[in-house]
């Protein structure tokens, strides 16, 4: 195969881009040695410069060089699994309908509403057509918030997008799915576990 057969194969951006003969200038010793160290600071891993820069292949380009940087602090911008620290955590108990559980729910304020982090074991799993679900209500009893739907309540993470001083008391029901307009959207009233986010006035 001659060199015109093989430049048909070639896309004409990337054939454009392997004829540009500023993408294979040799790049400069300092912009190696801060994409290098850049990427050892940020792995908290100490690379010798000189062993680095011998990793490199000789004729790489400034500009891709370049992009492997960029791709290099994307991956490092990635949120590690750290844990995070509830502000606050109550003590949920089971129900006549869930005799023996008990857990806890971890309550963090986010700037996007009340994160709620259940650790309830030992619920038997819910499928299909079949969940729990969480809920907030006021302390009259009159007013009910939607928290979140769960197949178990081991490790599950419910939201609030009101006040836990106006919406204290804490409950998950089962349920079952419904038409959308049905009434059963509603609670259920089948409370399984429970447990309070705040003193209600006495």
């Amino acid at each position: 195969m001659d060199d015109n057969e093989e430049n048909d194969l070639l896309e004409p951006d990337i054939l454009a881009l392997l004829r540009d003969t500023s993408l294979w200038q040799e790049p400069s010793a300092e912009l190696e040695n801060r994409v290098v160290a850049g990427i050892a600071d940020e792995r908290r891993v100490v690379v010798p410069i000189s062993r680095a820069r011998r990793a490199w292949p000789g004729r790489l380009s400034a500009a891709a060089i370049g992009a492997a940087a960029a791709a290099a602090v994307v991956l490092i911008a990635v949120p590690r699994n750290e844990s995070q620290h509830a502000d606050a955590s109550v003590a949920i108990a089971g129900t006549q309908l869930a005799p023996g559980i008990s857990g806890t729910a971890g309550i963090t304020s986010e700037t996007s509403g009340v994160r709620i982090q259940f650790s309830v074991k030992g619920l038997p799993r819910r499928d299909g057509g079949d969940f729990y679900e969480g809920w907030l209500k006021n302390c009259a009893g009159t007013e009910l918030v939607p928290i979140g739907t769960y197949h178990e309540l081991d490790n599950a993470t419910g939201w609030a997008g009101v006040s836990i001083k106006d919406f204290p008391l804490l409950t998950v029901t089962r349920e079952h799915v419904a038409a959308p307009k049905d009434a059963a959207q509603g609670s259920s009233g089948e409370v399984v576990v429970s447990g309070a986010l705040g003193a209600c006035p006495a």
